[in-house]
């Protein structure tokens, strides 16, 4: 039941974080440019970087929150949502230091033309939400994730985007100015905190003590900093390095594309979220029959649903980012050969999630480390060696073979491991999707698909996951029903 409620609610937000992830940025490019655009999204992926310090912690408290649920064990629970909430307390001080140096620095490092109080006030202003969010927010988000209450977090995040999203249309209308559309926001999100805070307080009856006690809750918090890590660089590292080494309009084209592509890899994502905490649950209960079982049927359904948006997305992309800047001359939007290999990069990260969720759920930080170690590696060096000659196109391969080395590295510890699944289970699933990306590449390649109106976007949109899902159905249910008489002839 829980999950039934956690999916539909993830997909309600997504749709709404979808649209509103949309609107805004093209409200934005279209008042204030390309430059203030890419401007505003360096200072957030610079603001970002604290998130290192974090550790992994959230994963940590989730894999340990899992048992005392299922036990009922309330002293266990007040104790880890303690420890967790003075970590994130300490850490918002921290934040702030280096909030003020940022606004010292971020001139220098990105050369850029505005004055130092343009830029030091809007560093300040959007680094607001993640002092709020430490302080009064995540701990209780964790608790309500681990408590398969994810419908909870989801609502109030739909609610708060809507809010957003009305208020920051009325700015631009009234007084087109970025910094108080920015402080709006701000304000909007307060919300959040006070709402997750009653409905824990008063539906569990659990109120976040930052008494220090003796025992230590969380001993292994900095076992999941690798993984932590190796998350943020490969979510973050893009923006960084393009602001520094190709500007602020280039950073603009960059989020323009990642527009679509973000919002169907958390479209795709919300599978892996909303089946987590029952991972994490049969882990607990050392129910391995439960934990293959679901393991599965969650891995296959996530490839189909994968192959199919990210091929979709292939076909449109290009078409969906003229529309889209439209009347917008200020850069350079149409970038056909990097879009399509930032698409095939995510549409792999979407794919393994599922086993990177497994990883998380049993709780295997340190033995998972050196994946994620290499994983940052190989995508800061190939980006840097290559974004010089090759630009976009050279950031956006440090990517994909970042993200390729650690998919292999998950299906080989899953192997060894953790559930003994052998490379065979993943070779006919593997060539069916390659098989159809190739054909995808073909069609994209021959620039066949031309969009001049958003009913004619939504209608070609409408086809192509109609017929791409026909294709991947049918594929998958040849596989399925040759494994199937393969398997018979073997027991005969």
């Amino acid at each position: 039941m829980h999950n039934k409620r956690n999916f539909i609610s993830a997909i309600i937000c997504q749709i709404i974080t979808m649209i509103s992830g949309l609107i805004l940025p093209r409200l934005i490019i279209a008042t204030f440019g390309s430059e203030i655009n890419g401007l505003v999204s360096s200072i957030t992926q610079f603001l970002g970087f604290i998130a290192v310090l974090e550790g992994g912690l959230g994963a940590v408290v989730l894999s340990e929150l899992y048992k005392p649920i299922e036990c009922r064990d309330d002293s266990t629970i007040k104790g880890i949502l303690s420890e967790c909430q003075n970590f994130f307390s300490k850490l918002s001080i921290i934040f702030v230091g280096y909030t003020f140096l940022l606004i010292l620095i971020f001139p220098w490092i990105t050369k850029s033309d505005n004055s130092f109080f343009y830029n030091g006030s809007l560093i300040l202003i959007l680094s607001f939400t993640t002092i709020i969010r430490y302080l009064f927010s995540i701990t209780n988000r964790l608790y309500l994730q681990a408590n398969q209450k994810v419908y909870i977090v989801n609502n109030v995040t739909s609610i708060l985007t809507v809010v957003n999203l009305v208020v920051a249309y009325l700015v631009i209308c009234i007084y087109p100015e970025i910094h108080l559309l920015k402080i709006m926001a701000d304000i909007a999100f307060l919300i959040q905190p006070i709402m997750f805070k009653h409905y824990v307080e008063k539906r569990f009856r659990v109120k976040i003590s930052l008494k220090k006690r003796d025992n230590h809750y969380l001993k292994n918090r900095w076992s999941g900093f690798s993984q932590n890590l190796a998350h943020y660089i490969n979510m973050n590292t893009d923006i960084v390095i393009i602001t520094l080494f190709l500007g602020f309009k280039a950073v603009s084209v960059y989020t323009v594309y990642m527009l679509a592509i973000n919002a169907l890899r958390s479209l795709v994502s919300l599978l892996s979220n909303s089946y987590q905490s029952a991972l994490g649950k049969y882990y607990a209960q050392g129910d391995t029959e439960n934990l293959l079982n679901h393991y599965s049927k969650f891995d296959t359904l996530n490839l189909q649903i994968s192959v199919i948006a990210f091929n979709t997305c292939l076909l449109l992309i290009n078409p969906f980012v003229s529309l889209y800047t439209d009347g917008i001359n200020d850069a350079n939007y149409y970038q056909p050969i990097f879009a399509s290999i930032i698409v095939f990069a995510n549409m792999l990260y979407s794919i393994r999630e599922p086993k990177r969720y497994m990883i998380l759920s049993a709780g295997k930080f340190k033995e998972t480390n050196f994946g994620a170690i290499m994983e940052a590696v190989i995508n800061i060096s190939l980006s840097l060696l290559l974004v010089y000659h090759f630009g976009l196109i050279g950031i956006a391969i440090g990517t994909l073979v970042a993200i390729t080395y650690r998919h292999i590295y998950f299906i080989n510890y899953l192997n060894k491991d953790l559930l003994l699944i052998s490379f065979k289970h993943y070779l006919a699933p593997t060539v069916i999707a390659l098989i159809i990306c190739a054909s995808n590449y073909y069609i994209y390649h021959l620039d066949l698909i031309v969009i001049d109106s958003v009913s004619e976007f939504l209608i070609n949109g409408f086809l192509l996951v109609l017929v791409e899902s026909i294709i991947t159905f049918i594929l998958f249910k040849i596989m399925l029903i040759t494994q199937k008489a393969l398997s018979n002839r073997r027991d005969k």
